[in-house]
């Protein structure tokens, strides 16, 4: 009993380190859609290894955490300070580099469902 006990114990610990780790960079994570005249038209956020990376037709790129809501980009020697709206949600990001500031919105989704969930769900009607 005590080892099932302290296996569950365990196992919460993990899923909280877990959690805890990846939980700061999900506001950040999305698509940035910049004006027509920016060298860079959008970029795609996304959190690997508890590293926000970003993706562009420029190329892949880590971001390095310096403080809150703020990051450096090494490959271009820029900063990058994300935005914040009133309800303290990310709504844009800006990128300093080259004398330069860009300046890219965060695009809402309008609908989101999980794949596994939209399998099961076309599965499921068709089943009917």
């Amino acid at each position: 009993m005590k080892k099932i006990v302290l296996l569950a114990l365990v196992s919460i610990g993990v899923i909280a380190s877990v959690n805890a780790q990846t939980s700061p960079l999900k506001d950040y994570i999305g698509k940035y859609t910049f004006a027509v005249e920016s060298p860079v038209a959008e970029i795609d956020l996304t959190a690997q290894d508890s590293v926000l990376v970003g993706s562009s037709s420029l190329g892949t790129f880590q971001l390095e955490k310096r403080g809150m809501d703020t990051f450096y980009l090494a490959a271009y020697d820029a900063n990058v300070i994300f935005r914040r709206a009133a309800d303290k949600s990310i709504e844009s990001v800006s990128i300093f580099a080259m004398g330069m500031e860009l300046i890219g919105k965060k695009m809402t989704a309008t609908f989101a469902i999980k794949e596994d969930d939209f399998y099961s769900k076309i599965w499921a009607d068709k089943v009917k």
